[in-house]
């Protein structure tokens, strides 16, 4: 695991153009919908009962008056933020195979992208995958949640809320920690051996299951490298005081750098778990 941990590293260093690529991808819509939130807010505040001083100090009462005087125009700037959403998600698909082709195959960025759009049809159906099965997981985490709080109501302690709230988020945890190690795996075999999108899910749960034990704890230690790299940002994200422009400017630009290091650590991990099916004597399906 730790072979595959370092090699990832590395070869996730020789690919940063991509990890430029991955930012700008993210980068420009996040701004886009950031610009038009922005303007929106700017002209509402000037025609509603709220004043250009609640720009900088936003509180209930600003937006109970936002939604009560600017509800429609409301309404359209969150469907065109759901539908930016939907087009990143789709654009995000063929990223993700570029990612997956540029660490797996080792070929140039111009290459990987071509093959991106000849993987495109079979992580398009691996993602909705994903998509049904983590929603299936949510829905069903939330139901025995309730289930049991309602099952247990007439005992008086707290803790027992509080257990079953907890039990249930962990057990949430591990199968989406499952879920996400099989899809990357998944997406991996697809893109090395031409499987289609059933074949390859099939393949990944038996790799992840049974045939690899390294898998989700190379998964589970990437994860841990990321949160601890989240809390050097919100420790130097802290020492920001957002009262003047330059400091502001800081902290956005601290936040960039930020999404950056997530798109490094996302090479990373699809690249270590490229060594780790190449290491694996499991005999691919």
């Amino acid at each position: 695991m730790r072979r595959c941990y370092l090699r990832g590293f590395r070869a996730a260093l020789r690919r940063w153009p991509l990890a430029l690529l991955l930012f700008a991808a993210t980068f420009v819509p996040g701004l886009t919908f950031t610009a038009a939130a922005w303007s929106w807010l700017a002209t509402a505040l000037d025609r509603s009962l709220a004043t250009r001083t609640l720009l900088a100090d936003l509180d209930m009462n600003v937006f109970v008056d936002l939604l009560g005087h600017h509800g429609d125009s409301l309404s359209m700037l969150l469907a065109g933020g759901a539908v930016l959403a939907v087009v990143c998600w789709f654009f995000g698909v063929w990223l993700n195979a570029v990612t997956v082709a540029a660490v797996g195959e080792d070929v140039p960025l111009a290459t990987a992208a071509h093959r991106g759009l000849d993987l495109y049809a079979t992580f398009l159906g691996l993602g909705v995958l994903a998509v049904v099965l983590d929603g299936s997981l949510l829905l069903a985490t939330v139901a025995l949640g309730r289930w049991m709080i309602r099952w247990t109501a007439e005992n008086p302690s707290e803790t027992i809320v509080s257990l079953i709230v907890g039990g249930c988020g962990s057990v949430a945890a591990l199968l989406l920690l499952f879920v996400t190690a099989t899809h990357d795996h998944a997406r991996i075999h697809s893109a090395a051996t031409g499987t289609r999108a059933g074949a390859a899910y099939l393949w990944a749960l038996r790799f992840v299951a049974a045939g690899e034990p390294r898998a989700l704890p190379l998964l589970l230690l990437l994860l841990l490298t990321g949160g601890g790299g989240w809390l050097v940002y919100q420790t130097v994200g802290r020492m920001f005081v957002t009262t003047s422009t330059p400091a502001v400017l800081a902290s956005m630009l601290w936040g960039e750098v930020f999404m950056l290091c997530r798109m490094f650590l996302r090479i990373w991990t699809l690249a270590s778990q490229v060594e780790l099916q190449n290491l694996s004597e499991v005999t691919p399906a």
